[in-house]
């Protein structure tokens, strides 16, 4: 019997030594409520801890406790709370970021032992990075949420914003740790497949399901095709990333030893992999480049996690803070791909008055599947849509998310949703819409464009116009749009009126007829400018230079057959009524003849290999190229039939490419070149664009006078290059203002035939002088060359242009400068 109690008092001891304490918790950010992954979580005193996962969540097993429990973070202040003696506890963290500086490290002899680390996943990038698979394609969740932060007193005190407060009193308030309130404005969620492909390499995201509520967002179809997880991609195994419009070095770019320091700070174990971990930071502050932490496998030497951020001292604009976290997961054939990514944008205040933003990220990815590529054919756009996208319960996003929704994210819902149904929030909203697209939806039309509602020039005198185009309520296969203006002055009529129909959306045809009646002028037309809409409007203010009154009718189709590749074709009905002294010497007679009419047939082939496109609405939105160059080339035909005056033919190829630098920064050029075959009037030549207005554009020639040269054959080369700070930075007195370095190179080739130079009669037949064009030397080329400084107080620009050839025209000036305002980051 005494041995059994000796026994059993045995097996109580051994029990009671192996008995477990458990504390579990969240560490979050005290500022955003955003989760802090990757912090070091110890029992005060001891070595006993563990790391917060990528959702700051920690479980801690112990076998005995200490008083307290410890917290810390590269950039927090580090957070101590006291522990109970018991057996199952919770804890949450609320750090505070602080003014961390990383300090430069010395090391007495031989080479910092964090480069050659550094050395060695730069040289396996090949094998981890994702763009070397021949295919992949995960199922993806994404959500956004943008706050307005950082609500000043002065902000909260305006009228409109106390009645907005006065509204959401009666809901949970949403405040940092400062108790500063945060009004959420925009939240979305998106669940959808990703595609890749390499040999080529193309891209596709299908929204399965898109859940968006935001204030003043009224299409979710447009909005929901830039929410998933197309936009949200990371990849730090390419030497740039490009973030915000700006590229940023990675840091484990081919060239790190040019921008990045590191520290090797220790040994941990991620999960089940033995990692090196590695502090990281930039050489010079005011670059691009990172700062925070890095994870590298032992064995791999592969990236396992990142958490980085670009300081505000970076120079960028009105951000103060972009934070990257990223959690890599292998896949069966090697290379890696981002299993979780968070990323926050933090958007200072442009003026003490004002507010800020806080813009969050979040994408999560799963059921990974590489190899099987799908067909060129299947990647024709970049984002599609399901038919019912839009269309689910709160059930079903309970069952399909992939993480489920915090406490703060439910009242960040409720309080979005209250918010746009204010009315002076529909009011501001609606009014910055129609601002920034011209138009005021009103049902099925929209109403604008609201620069055409008045006008003044020596013609017309006070123009007063309204116009409308029907949106997607009204129908997504017809499209109408109608525009009616006014002159005082002249007491002329203009209109426009167009009809589209979209056959096919998917494969993105269309056909429409136009027609139009309105003032435009040689070498400034319309149709030409509508990229820059702020140099078109300035150039229809005031005086006109060679008016000329075009009716015109148009027979257009277009069609893309694959992805990037479209085709276009027209035919075109014009008349040109001069309203400036203009003739022109009739082909065959000799006569002197005013007014023509053209009867012209176009064909052109346009391609954009990476080129990303939006259907927005109803029509096709370009975000540009990522790295390959745009493609156009076309061929118009002018016939003596169907009311033609005029035979001729136009052959003309551009070139557009946007070029990533390096530690350089970024350029852009457009190259263009054609031919007219035939004798015409030099209205149909290529008059070539100048500038003499004060306000600096990319799309012309700024040295040269309006109307200065015309060329019936043209080759022409716009360079412009974007320092991104590379210069500047450099300079002690310079680098604190953020200024960027900027030059322009713009070359010009010409020449006019014999033939169209004597089509063009010096006098009238009166014997008056008429306004003729300039020719170019076809062994002298035109060139200007320009340097500046943007990001002047943020907003301005200053170039100064020298022109270089052609000094002795007439009105010629050797020196130009020109200003521009422009919202940069």
């Amino acid at each position: 019997m005494t041995r059994n109690y000796f026994f059993l008092f045995l097996l109580l001891l051994s029990t009671q030594s192996f008995a477990q304490f458990v504390v579990k918790g969240k560490v979050t950010d005290s500022a955003t409520g955003d989760p802090i992954p990757f912090a070091s979580v110890l029992l005060k005193g001891t070595t006993v801890g563990i790391s917060t996962d990528f959702e700051g969540n920690y479980n801690l097993d112990a076998r005995a406790l200490t008083d307290s429990i410890t917290v810390s973070y590269l950039g927090y202040i580090t957070g101590v709370k006291a522990l109970q003696k018991i057996g199952e506890q919770t804890i949450n963290f609320q750090l505070k970021p602080s003014d961390f500086e990383m300090e430069a490290f010395v090391f007495e002899a031989g080479e910092n032992p964090a480069f050659e680390i550094i050395r060695k996943a730069v040289d396996r990038k090949k094998d981890f990075d994702k763009r070397g698979l021949s295919a992949y394609q995960t199922n993806n969740y994404t959500k956004i949420e943008i706050d307005i932060d950082h609500v000043s007193e002065d902000f909260s005190n305006r009228k409109t914003v106390q009645k907005v407060t006065a509204v959401l009193d009666s809901i949970k308030q949403l405040t940092n740790d400062e108790g500063e309130k945060i009004l959420p404005v925009f939240f979305s969620e998106t669940l959808s497949k990703f595609y890749f492909r390499n040999n080529p390499e193309l891209r596709k995201e299908v929204v399965e399901k898109s859940k968006v509520t935001g204030v003043g967002i009224t299409d979710g179809s447009t909005t929901s095709q830039i929410t998933g997880s197309a936009f949200q991609e990371y990849n730090f195994y390419k030497n740039w990333l490009n973030i915000v419009g700006k590229e940023f070095v990675s840091p484990i770019a081919d060239g790190w030893k040019q921008f990045y320091d590191y520290d090797l700070v220790d040994s941990v174990l991620v999960g089940n992999d033995s990692c090196y971990l590695l502090k990281v930071y930039p050489l010079r502050e005011q670059d691009l480049a990172f700062s925070g932490t890095v994870w590298i496998n032992k064995e791999t030497y592969g990236l396992k996690q990142v958490d980085l951020t670009i300081p505000k001292e970076a120079n960028l604009n009105f951000i103060e803070r972009i934070k990257i976290q990223q959690e890599m997961t292998s896949t069966s054939a090697g290379p890696l791909i981002p299993s979780k990514t968070r990323v926050q944008i933090k958007i200072g205040q442009i003026t003490p008055k004002t507010a800020g933003l806080l813009a969050k990220f979040y994408t999560s990815a799963d059921s990974i599947m590489v190899g099987e590529p799908q067909p060129t054919s299947f990647f024709n756009q970049s984002v599609v849509l399901m038919p019912d996208f839009d269309e689910a319960s709160e059930e079903f996003w309970k069952d399909n998310r992939q993480d489920i929704l915090t406490q703060e994210e439910i009242a960040v819902l409720q309080m979005v949703d209250t918010l746009k149904r204010i009315p002076i929030i529909r009011f501001y909203s609606e009014s910055l819409k129609f601002f920034g697209t011209g138009y005021l939806p009103l049902g099925k039309v929209d109403i604008g464009p609201w620069p055409g509602f008045f006008n003044y020039n020596n013609i017309e005198g006070v123009r007063l116009g309204m116009g409308f185009r029907t949106n997607l309520k009204f129908s997504n296969k017809w499209v109408l749009y109608g525009y009616g203006g006014y002159g005082f002055k002249d007491t002329q009529l203009k209109y426009s009126a167009k009809v589209t129909r979209i056959l096919d959306r998917m494969h993105w045809t269309s056909v429409s007829l136009s027609t139009q009646k309105e003032i435009d002028q040689v070498g400034l037309e319309i149709s030409s400018l509508q990229g820059n809409s702020i140099f078109l409007a300035a150039s229809r203010f005031g005086t006109l230079r060679r008016p000329y009154f075009s009716r015109k009718h148009q027979v257009n189709f277009q069609r893309e057959f694959f992805k990037g590749f479209l085709m276009y074709s027209d035919l075109t009905f014009m008349k040109f009524e001069p309203l400036y002294n203009f003739y022109y010497f009739e082909k065959g007679t000799g006569e002197y003849r005013s007014n023509f009419e053209t009867t012209e047939a176009k064909f052109g082939l346009r391609y954009g290999r990476d080129e990303t496109i939006l259907i927005n609405d109803n029509e096709r939105s370009s975000l540009g190229p990522l790295k390959w160059p745009i493609f156009d080339l076309s061929y118009a035909k002018g016939m003596n039939w169907l009311g033609g005056d005029v035979s001729y033919s136009k052959l003309n190829f551009y070139v557009y490419q946007r070029l990533n630098m390096g530690m350089f920064g970024v350029s852009r050029y457009e190259f263009d070149a054609g031919k007219v075959f035939g004798e015409v009037p030099y209205p149909v030549l290529k008059n070539h664009l100048g500038n003499e207005t004060f306000f600096y554009t990319s799309a012309a020639f700024n040295t040269m006078n309006f109307n200065e040269f015309a060329s019936d054959q043209y080759a022409s080369l716009r360079y412009r290059h974007y320092f991104e700070g590379f210069l500047l930075n450099k300079i002690p007195l310079l680098k604190k203002l953020k200024w960027r370095a900027v030059a322009n190179a713009n070359v010009l080739f010409g020449s006019v035939s014999d033939k169209n130079t004597l089509n063009s009669p010096r006098v009238d037949p009166e014997g008056n002088r008429l306004q003729s064009f300039g020719r170019l030397d076809p062994t002298k080329p035109y060139l200007e060359l320009g340097y500046g400084v943007e990001n002047i107080f943020k907003f301005f620009r200053v170039d100064f242009f020298h022109r270089m050839t052609y000094l002795d025209n007439p009105g010629a000036k050797p020196y130009h400068v020109k200003f521009s305002a422009q919202f940069i980051l």
